[in-house]
């Protein structure tokens, strides 16, 4: 057994340690140990179990201790292999935090199991500058514009593992009710809820959904990418990202904050009340329904297939939200930069100060005036040019001052 590979071993959602002693026998095993709360939700500990697979190593203290120690070697493998960049952010025991800013998100980060609100690091974070940012990045963690967060343990066995950890840290029954492999949301009695238990294992609820972190960020980003002047329409291909309805999908904005202000759909839902019914109408449409039918069923007995152009459905026009307002809500429009001491990222430049290379004003000035004479002589130019001159005549050119000369 402490001559057996790693992929020997295997974790029930019971939270057992299953040993299966053939190398290639797909079946989990024999259950030998079981996790036990510690002192950290990703740091549990290990008990072993009185049975027949451990009973050779019961008797003897020190195989005893060699077996548990085989399994915290295991059980750290297991960890770095499941979720890797949630381990990699674990201070060890004895190493004092550091005080810089991607120390301290990285650690708020690792005590929420992958998440944390972003309003809980947002002073941290105007701390940040471009280099520690990629540094932050590096570690695998996402700004999101409300939860700060590691895509990567969005995968299932990622999504298992920390709610069978979270569930035995908070003595919680076992196995955990995790939302199905793969699923982008499902529909959550919030009353019986633990939204603290479903935003540790990536899946925050909102408006009567656990939406998968990912699908969230992508609506959150989508949302202020499309908001102008603090407002936003819905789109279609949020409920589809989602994976439900366009009335969960309002529920879900709803429950971020935003205020629905405008629902097409609610308008002709009026006008439709408001209208009188016309039942002959809607009898005689019934009637050609039905004909239309009959005549579709005589088609297909006598062998005819018939080809109906379909035109495509247009998608209803969604509704209209006022933006939530706060740090983390503010349209890209507005420019906020990372830091109180830092300028808007999308204020005007002012080159006002700013010093001409040598020569380079006189060449604009140059490049100036000639294309202010050339729009000057477009203007003029409406028609052939004509030049007039008055003749000057010399006085010994004068025919009559020769004729005055000849009589004298």
């Amino acid at each position: 057994m402490l001559e057996s590979k790693n992929t020997q071993f295997t974790l029930s959602a019971e939270g057992q340690i299953l040993w299966q002693e053939k190398m290639n026998n797909p079946l989990p095993g024999k259950a030998m140990a079981v996790l036990v709360k510690g002192s950290h939700p990703l740091k549990p500990s290990i008990e072993l179990l009185d049975n027949e697979v451990t009973a050779q190593y019961q008797a003897d203290d020190e195989k005893k201790q060699m077996l548990a120690n085989h399994l915290n070697i295991w059980l750290n493998w297991h960890m770095s292999e499941t979720v890797g960049a949630l381990a990699a952010l674990e201070v060890p025991a004895g190493v004092e935090l550091k005080e810089d800013a991607v120390s301290k998100i990285a650690a708020k980060v690792y005590d929420g199991m992958g998440i944390v609100p972003r309003e809980e690091v947002e002073d941290i974070i105007g701390d940040l500058t471009p280099e520690t940012r990629a540094e932050l990045r590096a570690k695998k963690i996402r700004l999101g514009p409300i939860l700060v967060f590691i895509p990567e343990l969005n995968k299932p066995a990622a999504v298992r593992l920390r709610g069978l950890l979270w569930s035995l840290f908070n003595d919680r029954p076992l196995p955990a009710q995790v939302p199905a492999d793969g699923i982008v949301s499902a529909e959550i009695e919030e009353k019986e809820a633990d939204p603290i238990f479903y935003r540790s294992i990536g899946y925050p609820l909102y408006g009567g959904r656990a939406v998968r972190i990912d699908m969230l960020d992508r609506v959150i980003s989508c949302v202020y990418d499309h908001a102008d002047e603090g407002k936003f329409k819905a789109r279609h291909e949020m409920a589809e990202w989602l994976g439900c309805s366009i009335e969960g999908l309002y529920k879900v904005l709803e429950a971020m904050g935003h205020t629905k202000i405008h629902d097409p759909a609610e308008v002709v839902a009026d006008v439709l009340e408001a209208e009188p019914k016309d039942e002959p109408v809607a009898e005689e449409a019934k009637q050609e329904e039905e004909v239309l039918s009959e005549e579709v069923k005589e088609a297909d007995k006598d062998g005819v297939k018939e080809t109906v152009e379909q035109k495509p459905v247009e998608k209803p026009e969604l509704a209209v939200f006022r933006l939530k307002k706060g740090k983390a809500f503010q349209s890209k429009k507005q420019g906020t930069g990372g830091s109180k001491d830092k300028k808007p990222f999308n204020k005007p430049f002012n080159n006002k100060n700013k010093k001409p290379v040598e020569g380079q004003g006189r060449r604009k000035a140059k490049e100036k005036n000639n294309s202010k004479n050339k729009n000057n002589n477009k203007s003029r130019d409406r028609g052939p040019r004509v030049i007039t001159a008055e003749a000057k005549i010399k006085e010994e050119d004068n025919p009559f001052a020769i004729l005055q000369q000849l009589k004298k």
